[in-house]
């Protein structure tokens, strides 16, 4: 299951992730996600994974979901990772250099430091790393 937030007077967008990931979740989700990129230009992304199946999406969306970071790779400035799941912050350190985004992995106990973190953030001089 993935829930979109969104509050319209931002461009902050939040993912929660619990379980399993459908076709139509997933398919559902990048709409969201376009629209609201089609509205703000930029957006800040939290993704707050609760729990997640394997493999993450159905291998039928690989081909989306790469489609989707590549035409996006700017669009997006800043992630917040937030799971307590073993090895998310090696995964993030990992992941950080291949996007133009700033990443930073949050425990679950800092929900709402991640949140603080992304309400605070410059986008003004990100998603231009190179």
């Amino acid at each position: 299951m993935i829930k979109v937030t969104h509050d319209p007077e931002t461009n902050i967008v939040e993912l929660e992730i619990d379980g399993e990931i459908t076709a139509e979740d997933f398919d559902e989700t990048l709409t969201t996600l376009r629209s609201i990129i089609d509205e703000h230009g930029r957006i800040r992304l939290l993704k707050h994974v609760r729990s997640i199946n394997f493999p993450p999406i159905p291998m039928s969306k690989l081909w989306d979901d790469l489609k989707f970071g590549y035409e996006h790779l700017a669009d997006i400035t800043h992630i917040a990772g937030v799971t307590d799941i073993t090895g998310a912050a090696s995964m993030v350190g990992m992941m950080n250099p291949l996007f133009k985004a700033e990443m930073r992995h949050f425990n679950e106990s800092e929900l709402e430091s991640a949140r603080e973190w992304l309400r605070t953030a410059d986008i003004s001089t990100t998603a231009a790393k190179d």
